[in-house]
């Protein structure tokens, strides 16, 4: 009998969905997953043994874990983005007072995403997820990366209590886009992108010390949010700050995401795959959502490209029912409550 749980062992396969971070752009994202779900007749949420996202991917990677419809999710970006990231003012003068604003605050309203994201989380706790999810995200106080993670290790016994929609905003709380977000407790975070905007490599760290899963038994489904061609020009290969400016962040962002992709891609060989679409320089944005609609469209294009192989290697077989190893219930005389499970 030992013979054969073994045999069982070696052969079962672990599946990781890692979504990166992105803004509006995650209309892409979500646009590709509800897609694939179409086209498979397969649910998402229902295949992945682990889910891990930043940002605009943490939040759909809660909301997935919680059995948010898919197509809610969708709704998310191409109803509310306008609403979440409003277009600027047009003409000289719009321009001028909107670039002053946003060079002495936060360019978006945190209470605006907050109340929209409400409407898909509601008031349900990280723990109520159905996945194994990590989010990254950084503390503000004390200067350190924060992975939010479900309780699937008994050491896990604090972050699944908290409230699903204050672990969504402190995934996504992106610098000069929003202010950070300070949760209940008094701490301080910002977004997860800026140490893992792609967190396949968290993904797989977890799988591997944590879940004690063999990396051999591991594939990985890696979805970014667009990209662009990228290489640095000749005037900022030998220039300075003004020369740089913004491009010195798409720099390190680029590079983050490609050294993680690399990483990723070394450990588990042909067992990851990526799905992303290039686009034309400029075409998209973290905050401009009136392409939302494009987004979407290029999502559609991206999951049937890949629908073949997605369903083959991620969607044969349903995932294992996730068992946390601590809970939460509802206590009947105060629905506001949720304890612990003695």
């Amino acid at each position: 009998m030992n013979d054969i749980s073994d045999e069982n062992r070696r052969k079962k396969r672990y599946r990781i969905l890692s979504l990166d971070g992105g803004g509006v752009k995650g209309a892409y994202t979500s646009s590709v997953l509800r897609t694939l779900e179409e086209i498979s007749g397969k649910s998402i949420r229902e295949h992945f043994d682990l889910i891990t996202g930043t940002s605009t991917g943490g939040i759909i990677a809660i909301a997935i874990g919680l059995g948010v419809p898919l197509m809610d999710i969708v709704d998310l970006y191409v109803k509310k983005g306008p609403v979440i990231f409003p277009t600027a003012s047009v003409g000289i003068r719009g321009m001028v007072v909107s670039f002053c604003r946003h060079a002495l605050r936060p360019k978006h309203s945190q209470k605006i995403l907050e109340g929209s994201i409400h409407q898909v989380l509601g008031d349900r706790a990280f723990g109520e997820s159905s996945n194994r999810l990590v989010i990254p995200a950084f503390n503000a106080v004390n200067g350190s990366i924060q992975l939010f993670k479900t309780a699937h290790s008994d050491a896990y016994r604090m972050d699944y209590k908290l409230p699903a929609k204050s672990v969504a905003l402190s995934t996504s709380a992106a610098p000069t886009y929003y202010s950070a977000f300070t949760d209940a407790a008094g701490r301080s975070f910002l977004d997860g992108g800026v140490w893992a905007n792609c967190p396949a490599m968290v993904g797989l760290v977890e799988a591997t010390t944590a879940l004690k899963w063999p990396i051999d038994q591991i594939d990985v489904l890696s979805i970014g949010t667009t990209s662009e061609p990228f290489d640095v020009n000749e005037k900022r290969r030998r220039g300075g700050l003004l020369r740089w400016n913004k491009g010195i962040v798409d720099l390190l962002q680029e590079a983050q995401v490609c050294g993680t992709l690399g990483l990723a891609s070394a450990m588990t060989g042909q067992r990851m795959v990526r799905i992303d679409a290039v686009t034309r320089p400029g075409r998209f944005s973290l905050d401009d959502a009136r392409e939302v609609s494009d987004l979407k469209a290029l999502g559609e294009n991206s999951a049937r490209q890949h629908a073949e192989k997605i369903s083959r290697q991620f969607l044969s077989i349903p995932a294992e029912p996730f068992e946390p190893c601590h809970r939460l219930v509802y206590i009947p005389e105060s629905a506001s409550r949720l304890q612990e499970l003695a």
